[in-house]
């Protein structure tokens, strides 16, 4: 078993930077209307396949899905199992937390962000002012609000099965932690069910998302307190 302290120190940083920049490539890939590669269409029938994504993530105002991910690291046998829940509202609030076994919650709500670990104080940032942060509201709000012109720029696109999508960066500075992306749709909902990324030196992050609610009634002390509120709570 993986030292505690090591999980949350050295291994849960990273992880969640990887994860962080998986969840926006899925997202992105989920609202692509019109993809490129190497200035060139892609294969018949890769248009239809992006149009069924582009109208399935249009008639989406919010949702609910809980999530587990594992991490294979190249330099331990065993594998890490994270387990969690996101829920996302159109067009810039997000409450993505991790609930075992390092308890961590990171949030965005407009301009303004929250991020909370099991054992510290939260700690707030301003996007104006949190050039990371900033960089990953950005790219989620670029496809929350529908420009999706600059995405065939930084990725190349495949489409490998019938809801299947393979994703490869073209910038040499996200090859530099992300060799690869496989994303798998839901053929009935067309919404992210798996997403496996491999990394350079044979790591693996696999993300897997089970039961989705839309379009829900959410309160707003979701995206500005770290406890998530209860049914009882006022």
């Amino acid at each position: 078993m993986l030292d505690n302290w090591f999980v949350q120190k050295i291994v849960f940083p990273r992880f969640f930077s990887i994860t962080a920049a998986v969840l926006v490539i899925a997202i992105l890939s989920a609202g692509i209307v019109r993809a490129e590669e190497g200035g060139k269409e892609l294969e018949d029938g890769m248009p239809q396949f992006m149009a069924q994504l582009a109208s399935a993530a249009a008639k989406i105002d919010s949702f609910h899905t809980v999530f587990v991910q594992e991490k294979e690291l190249s330099l331990f046998a065993e594998t890490m199992v994270f387990h969690g829940e996101l829920v996302v509202v159109r067009p810039d609030r997000l409450r993505w937390e991790f609930t075992d076994p390092v308890p961590s919650v990171l949030i965005l709500n407009g301009n303004k962000g929250l991020r909370c670990s099991e054992k510290a104080a939260p700690v707030g940032f301003n996007l104006k002012t949190d050039p990371i942060m900033r960089s990953v509201a950005e790219q989620l709000w670029l496809w929350l609000g529908g420009d999706y012109s600059r995405l065939s720029d930084s990725f190349s696109l495949a489409q490998k099965d019938e809801a299947s999508l393979l994703i490869t960066p073209k910038d040499p500075a996200v090859l530099e932690f992300i060799e690869q992306i496989m994303i798998s749709f839901d053929p009935h909902t067309m919404q992210p069910q798996e997403v496996e990324i491999r990394e350079p030196g044979g790591d693996l992050t696999r993300l897997r998302f089970t039961d989705y609610t839309f379009n829900l009634e959410l309160t707003d002390q979701l995206f500005d307190r770290c406890k998530a509120p209860s049914d009882n709570d006022s």
